[in-house]
């Protein structure tokens, strides 16, 4: 039967965004900030320098790669946690960069979360830069809190469902 627009559609697959989650490569104080951070959003980046150079009385282009950068933006709801102070202890201290790791995961697939396709973005060595704060629902008061961080290094690990 053809569509009533006339459109080609096709069924391309379906996920659940329950696989997805925000963790958080510290325990600090036996406080883990893998669960109870209320994070409602995330945008990271990360680039690396590239310089071109050019030769006189060439047509030849050299392209030198320089350092990479990253720079994190979370933004979570403030609520009565201990996490909260115990993160702003371990990633707002520059001196704690060698264990301030996050992870980022995100999966495919319906009905549980280990189905389908698992990607995990690892954020390493993240400093927290800049907090911000306000009341986005005066109805409901809701205290929000948008961070900025910077990270030296990300790395990406993807994983197939095992077949069993």
């Amino acid at each position: 039967m053809p569509d009533i627009f006339s459109r080609s559609v096709s069924y391309g697959g379906a996920f659940s965004a329950d696989g997805a989650a925000v963790t958080f490569g510290v325990t600090t104080g036996g406080t883990n900030f893998n669960a109870g951070f209320l994070v409602q959003s995330i945008r990271w980046a990360y680039q690396q320098a590239i310089t071109r150079l050019y030769e006189i009385g060439s047509s030849s282009v050299y392209l030198v790669a320089g350092r990479t950068a990253g720079q994190l933006q979370m933004s979570r709801v403030l609520g009565p946690t201990v996490i909260q102070s115990a993160f702003y202890t371990q990633f707002g201290n520059v001196c704690n960069a060698s264990a301030n790791n996050l992870t980022i995961t995100a999966r495919t697939g319906c009905g549980t979360t280990t189905a389908g396709t698992t990607q995990k973005f690892y954020i390493n060595h993240a400093v927290l830069q800049k907090i911000e704060g306000g009341i986005d629902n005066p109805e409901l008061m809701t205290l929000v809190e948008a961070m900025d961080l910077l990270f030296l290094y990300m790395s990406l690990e993807t994983t197939q469902p095992s077949s069993t």
